[in-house]
């Protein structure tokens, strides 16, 4: 019941339909990428300066990181870079939003839905983070938060994946107990 309650209160705070806890952010943007059928021979545009989770979860399924260069000034994806990079086996992003500063997510969105891919979020440093008055981590197909004791809000370790898809959660409760 306390997970259930926590589940619910931080889906309430950050403004998403769902979320569901898990035992780390790695397993959050695991379970994401299982979700969405990630797959040998993929590829995932992800940022050149990040914690390593967010690339090692592409390799997990045997799909292929594809770094992409960061804004100097914000050390999120650099948008200018990153279409440049998209191929016929990209099926997706996932930018980070580093130290607490949203990436780009308007320009992000409308390249994923230019080239018809999946974009999540790794708002592992994200909570708390208002992009044009939404909270990151709500805007692609997941978000994925983390509880680590260094995080804003920390559980000792722990993750959260937020989606707006009903179908997804249902999903994702399911792939993260087993």
């Amino acid at each position: 019941p306390f997970v259930a309650e926590f589940e619910s209160r931080f889906a309430s705070f950050v403004g998403s339909p769902h979320a569901a806890a898990t035992s780390s952010c790695t397993t959050a943007l695991h379970v994401a990428m299982a979700a969405l059928g990630l797959k040998p021979g993929d590829e995932v545009i992800v940022p050149a300066f990040t914690w390593v989770s967010t690339a090692n979860v592409v390799e997990y399924l045997g799909a292929t990181p594809v770094f992409c260069d960061v804004d100097l000034e914000t050390f999120n994806i650099d948008v200018d870079r990153c279409e440049s990079l998209v191929t016929e086996r990209t099926v997706g992003i996932i930018p980070v939003h580093l130290f607490g500063l949203a990436a780009e997510l308007e320009r992000l969105l409308d390249l994923a839905e230019r080239k018809g891919i999946w974009l999540v979020e790794d708002a592992a440093c994200g909570f708390g983070c208002l992009r044009q008055g939404r909270h990151v981590g709500t805007l692609g197909s997941f978000g994925a938060f983390s509880f680590h004791p260094r995080k804003a809000i920390t559980t000792g370790e722990g993750g959260m994946l937020t989606t707006p898809d009903p179908a997804l959660d249902e999903l994702v409760r399911s792939l993260r107990d087993h």
